[in-house]
């Protein structure tokens, strides 16, 4: 029907798609906020904007951490702006599929139902991440021969073996690619006394961030000011000081996957051997990432060809499947 969205109200990026795939709204989960009326003024690149040329005035708030939502009433007015920008009507009262992490509690699914209620849907049914991510990556999910996935987003990994159209075994971690960018900031501060912001953090881990088992030799000069003086300074990191950084962040991604395929059925487990662990998610980019998947697993591991969207995407399609997905697709629950 028209009208009807896939959303992925992510820790860093919404995005919200349609029943056909295209892209409706892809912008930053970050919300502009009036310091003094406590009032939402704009939300994403705009908001951004506007927080940098009214410093003081206006506050910026992110009202997903970890997947979750960190301020209800903050949250479901960024959702009205969220389904008006991507240029659905109200009075369309669309049905929604929601992402939703695999840990995701009935708290959080209430709130964001009548979050997205209060937009304008007239039906809001959720789909975990992990099916979401398989569905956009084109897996099988609803034969009974096992697949894998492993979506790192901002603020959260999920990890799944599913098969018949559902989760089989899962984990949901509060560790994702804001948390590797405040690694850089950490080491930065305590080794250098040097404070960077996160987008200058986020631009370093991209640049030199790895896991890899051996990290490459390379540096990065990274400007921001000195913490006791105040003053402009820059220092020169190397991707070896951030590995040592990242491995206690990676290193229970590794055992959660592992654990997964070991707790999941013999017959599912060794479907794995051939179809192999599929990374998707924005945080998936990181340097080794699908190196120490396939060491620790022993599966051969596929990337998403568009990580960042593969779960939107994969919920578009299933806009379209509600009847062959339905232990898939959930309501949020009443009470």
């Amino acid at each position: 029907m028209s009208g009807d969205i896939a959303l992925d109200f992510g820790s860093a990026v919404t995005r919200v798609a349609d029943a056909r795939g295209v892209m409706l709204l892809e912008e930053p989960t970050v919300a502009a906020v009036d310091s003094d009326a406590q009032r939402l003024l704009a939300f994403g690149t705009r908001a951004i904007g506007l927080g940098m040329a009214t410093a003081g005035r206006v506050s910026l708030v992110r009202p997903v951490r970890h997947g979750q939502l960190v301020d209800i009433a903050l949250a479901e007015d960024v959702l009205v702006e969220v389904v008006r920008a991507a240029g659905v009507s109200r009075l369309a009262h669309p049905r929604v599929l929601a992402c939703v992490h695999a840990g995701a509690t009935r708290i959080q699914q209430r709130a964001l139902d009548r979050a997205l209620r209060r937009a304008g849907a007239r039906q809001v049914r959720f789909i975990e991440q992990p099916v979401a991510c398989a569905v956009g990556s084109g897996l099988p999910i609803e034969e009974p021969s096992g697949s894998m996935v492993v979506d790192v987003g901002a603020g959260t990994t999920d990890i799944a073996v599913l098969a018949l159209g559902a989760l089989v075994t899962s984990a949901s971690l509060p560790i994702g690619g804001d948390d590797f960018d405040e690694a850089v900031r950490l080491l930065l501060a305590r080794r250098y006394d040097v404070v960077v912001d996160a987008s200058t953090a986020s631009e370093v881990r991209k640049h030199i961030g790895s896991v890899r088992s051996t990290p490459e030799l390379t540096r990065v000069e990274v400007r921001g000011r000195e913490r006791s003086s105040g003053l402009p300074d820059s220092v020169v990191i190397s991707a070896a000081e951030l590995h040592d950084s990242f491995e206690d962040l990676i290193q229970p991604v590794l055992d959660a996957a592992v654990k997964c395929i070991a707790t999941a059925p013999p017959d599912l487990a060794n479907d794995l051997l051939s179809s192999g662990l599929h990374l998707s998610g924005g945080g998936s980019l990181l340097d080794g990432l699908s190196q120490r998947l396939a060491g620790a697993t022993g599966l051969p591991v596929h990337a998403a060809v568009d990580p960042g969207r593969s779960s939107v995407l994969g919920a578009a399609r299933c806009l379209e499947m509600y009847n062959a997905l339905g232990p898939a697709l959930s309501a949020a629950p009443r009470r």
